[in-house]
């Protein structure tokens, strides 16, 4: 029976009725490890289903292979092919200027390709047309090169492994049956495995995703049903738990203003989704198209809201031996505080029966270097502290939980001692720190046969000790005991994996394609991420990929259908949250993913909060203690460091906190992180108006910005930021050229540092402009504003420029509503009322900051809105 189920909908249920001797083969590692945990949790044990990449079904031949071959490294591989072109194209000048390595890269790619269709490129019925035969003669050449020295690298190996069985030089091995799933579409090596496969094994079902409008799952099916398969449309069968084509309900897409918001966002909606117990941690994962663009963000906003998050998907289920568990584990118990051991092992989920989280404990070490096994202790009493100060219920509970994993393990340290015992005495020592530990072969380990098993070995050993070690009656120290003991371990070759960390992890949308969650969040879903291209240049020339005859040649469509394929399935199999950030009010904002599924939008624009009742930690900890009455409890606040000078920037933010500088809490980095998209577009406007006061022919100046736009790889999206930098530039320019400006200088950005200082109450401040602006002979500072006038805006730096550092002339580009320029005369008239006050309580706050009696006054328990600490904010 040969059947391909072609479905809409995936989830790993559909190998709920695995049987032993039975094999399946899955695209990636990442759910075949879930699926073993699956079937683990089931059954017990995995019994003898081989889960199987295609790749590790050939595995014994590439060990054939490389009995007498050897894997030829990228570098090498790129040295020999620059070679064997230059040999190539030797006396044609045409050619020399594409020998770079942006070209070989494509060639080996090209290459690789032909090794994996496995075509004999000798025969003349490829008549190559004159500008690709290289391509023919270098792979001879190349192919020749490799067997000569007895190399191969990544394809040719796959290909060489592939013939050993096409030639029956090895056999599969016999399986029962094979279920094969969750590929949008195959290989050409992974076509002829296939082919093997399906003459090897009669009993076959592959479970592929099929939309009936989509190119390459029509190619796919014919290519199935070309071997033989049966094809059949869904799967929905009276009583059956496989329905799986069930219509999902209108889904939306939230759009932000920006990556922060976005991510603030998700958090807002995982939290209510947990706390409603709609997910759990374990049971929901987070999709990025781009990995790189969103990792610090959620990095940080994660770790301030102490949400578990697994952001490198292979090491959210951490694979390594028993052995190397258990001796780790006797070597911390016996040797020196090593932090990493300590943080490693106690996360163990064997060790940590609480479940405890250990992010808030390694969050306040991290930093510090702890040089003994004690002072955790103190740490952990110091947490203690400030969780009952602000009564933080959630905090005090997870910290019980992670004390009496402390104490337990600080019991056993104590009692381990390293003076010199004899052998028998060490094994009975060993054995007692694993009971103590909850852990002997009588344990039953939820979903972990295999790891009972491995500690049944272990108990073989301590009771053989007891036997066969009596002529080990001289004394050892704990490191002699180790070594042998290490080489005793060694002999058993238990080897099983552990799943050590749990959270919500971080993955492509790939990798999630029927890893049965219970909810997905995808983020990031901008046009100038997905859909992307994987191929440049002559790669995507149609005639080249139809003269080598080479499938594997794909063009931006394809690419597009495969991630399409992706999308859908991932929208019909799990109940889906969706948002991402919006970089310009444009159309091409947004992935046409979105609009080919007809998803609606919902554009938040001020607010990343669509309901009250969805709060982040810092909320949280806010409107729990705003309404607290006060309590005995009284709160002294350190001695306050001197502060010598202030920013602009801080200046600005002192008119609604001045607690963040006395304390050094205001943080710039973290601003300029937030404004780093903003600041890169400025410098390319402030380099478009330089060229356009120099004359600069507006092509030249269209491709300055084109190539260098790096925020995007689009090159559509590219064009029209591009169009919109030049516009703003134009109307600034003109107006700069009425003022009689003759040359403009951008400020503040790399290495060019300008700063005007004053001393105001006996603190300095510094004001940093944008840029100066010569008219004639003189040099005016000149200032960005890139917002209307908002009361609740407070201060600026025109704001600064005109009334504290008191300048006579200054510049300012206005980027709000219509962009423009002015050159303003400080007239230095008498000050408004409302300025006056601003002024005033400004200069009152600075005079405060250099006084610490001010701070080590005794307050009622109160919470600043701004800084989130209990000081003396109200004061002012």
């Amino acid at each position: 029976m040969k059947k391909a189920y072609l479905l809409q909908k995936l989830n790993l249920s559909l190998f709920d009725d695995a049987k032993p001797y039975e094999l399946i083969i899955l695209p990636r590692r990442f759910v075949i490890n879930k699926l073993k945990e699956r079937l683990v949790k089931k059954n017990g044990v995995l019994f003898d289903i081989d889960i199987f990449t295609f790749d590790d079904l050939i595995t014994p031949g590439k060990n054939e292979v490389l009995k007498t071959r050897r894997v030829i490294t990228r570098d090498q591989e790129v040295l020999i092919i620059f070679h064997l072109l230059k040999s190539i194209f030797k006396g044609k000048t045409s050619f020399e200027n594409v020998l770079t390595y942006e070209f070989t890269s494509q060639v080996i790619y090209l290459l690789n390709l032909m090794f994996l269709e496995s075509k004999d490129y000798s025969r003349e019925i490829f008549e190559v047309a004159e500008n690709y035969s290289f391509i023919k003669e270098l792979f001879e050449k190349y192919k020749e090169y490799l067997d000569q020295n007895n190399l191969v690298n990544f394809s040719y190996l796959q290909d060489l492994a592939i013939k050993f069985l096409e030639e029956h030089k090895l056999e599969l091995k016999n399986y029962n049956a094979a279920k094969i799933a969750f590929f949008p579409d195959f290989r050409c090596d992974q076509k002829r495995i296939l082919r093997l496969v399906a003459e090897k094994i009669t009993d076959i079902e592959v479970f592929m995703p099929f939309f009936d409008d989509i190119e390459i799952c029509i190619e796919t099916a014919k290519f199935l049903e070309s071997l033989g398969f049966d094809l059949v449309f869904g799967m929905k069968e009276q009583g059956s738990k496989w329905d799986f084509n069930s219509k999902s309900s209108q889904l939306k897409v939230f759009s932000y203003p920006n990556i922060i918001l976005e991510i603030n966002a998700l958090v807002k909606e995982i939290k209510k989704d947990v706390a409603e117990k709609r997910v759990n941690f374990d049971k929901i994962a987070i999709i990025l198209p781009s990995m790189e663009r969103y990792r610090d963000a959620l990095v940080q906003t994660f770790s301030e809201e102490m949400l578990p998050v697994n952001l490198s998907y292979q090491k959210s289920l951490i694979e390594f031996g028993f052995i190397r568990f258990v001796l780790e584990l006797l070597e911390f118990l016996g040797g020196e505080f090593d932090k990493k051991n300590f943080e490693r092992i106690i996360s163990h989920r064997f060790l940590n029966t609480e479940n405890a989280d250990f992010e808030i404990l390694f969050s306040k070490i991290k930093d510090i270097s702890i040089l003994e096994f004690e002072q955790i202790e103190l740490v952990l009493e110091e947490l203690e502290f400030f969780a009952n100060l602000y009564a933080f219920e959630d905090v005090i509970e997870n910290l019980t939980k992670v004390q009496r994993v402390f104490n337990r393990l600080k019991r056993i340290k104590n009692e381990y001692d390293r003076l010199p015992k004899p052998f028998s005495n060490w094994l009975e020592n060993t054995r007692k720190v694993f009971e103590r530990l909850g852990i002997t072969k009588h344990a039953e380990f939820v979903n972990d046969i295999e790891f009972v098993k491995a500690f049944y070995h272990l108990n073989e050993i301590f009771k053989k000790g007891q036997e066969d070690f009596k002529e080990f009656d001289s004394d050892f120290t704990f490191e002699e005991f180790l070594d042998i003991f290490k080489t005793i371990l060694s002999q058993k070759m238990v080897d099983v994996s552990i799943n050590i960390l749990s959270g919500i992890n971080v993955l492509s949308i790939q990798d999630v394609l029927g890893a049965d969650y219970q909810k997905v969040y995808l983020i990031g879903l901008s046009d100038d991420i997905l859909p992307r291209s994987n191929s440049e240049g002559f790669l995507r020339n149609m005639r080249l990929k139809e003269e080598l005859m080479l499938d594997e040649i794909k063009d931006f469509d394809y690419i597009f259908q495969k991630d399409l394929v992706h999308f859908r399935s991932v929208l019909n199999s799990y109940d889906v949250y969706m948002s991402y950030p919006r970089y310009y009010q444009t159309e091409t904002n947004k992935s046409p993913f979105l609009e080919l599924e007809g998803i609606e939008e919902v554009s938040v624009l001020k607010s990343y909060m669509p309901s009250d009742d969805k709060l982040t930690y810092r909320e949280y900890k806010f409107i729990k203690n705003v309404n607290a009455k006060d309590t005995e409890k009284t709160c002294k606040t350190s001695q306050v460091p001197e502060i010598f000078h202030i920013k602009d920037r801080e200046l600005i933010e002192l008119e609604s906190c001045p607690l963040k500088f006395a304390f050094k809490k205001f943080d710039i980095d973290e601003i300029e992180k937030e404004e780093k998209h903003f600041l890169s577009n400025l410098q390319l406007l402030f380099s478009c108006i330089q060229k356009m006061l120099l004359g600069k022919l507006p092509e030249e100046v269209l491709g300055f910005l084109i190539s260098n736009i790096r925020y995007t790889h689009n090159e559509p999206v590219k064009k029209l930021a591009a169009l919109d930098i030049i516009q703003i530039s134009l109307e600034i320019v003109e107006r700069m050229i009425e003022y009689g400006v003759e040359e403009f200088i951008p400020q503040n950005m790399k290495e060019r540092v300008l700063v005007i200082k004053k001393m105001v109450e006996g603190i300095e401040l510094q004001l940093f402009p944008n840029f100066v602006v010569k008219v004639d002979d003189e040099e005016i500072f000149g200032f960005v504003k890139a917002r209307r006038e908002s009361k609740n805006e407070g201060i600026d730096k025109i704001w600064l420029a005109t009334y504290i550092f008191e300048l006579d002339k200054i510049a300012v580009i206005y980027l709000f509503e219509e962009p423009r320029f002015d050159i303003y005369e400080i007239t230095h008239a008498p000050l408004d009322k409302l300025n006056e006050q601003i002024l005033n309580d400004i200069k009152e706050k600075i005079q405060k900051l250099s006084n610490i009696e001010t701070y080590q006054k005794e307050q009622s328990f109160k919470n600043c809105v701004s800084c989130e600490y209990s000081h003396v904010c109200i004061l002012f």
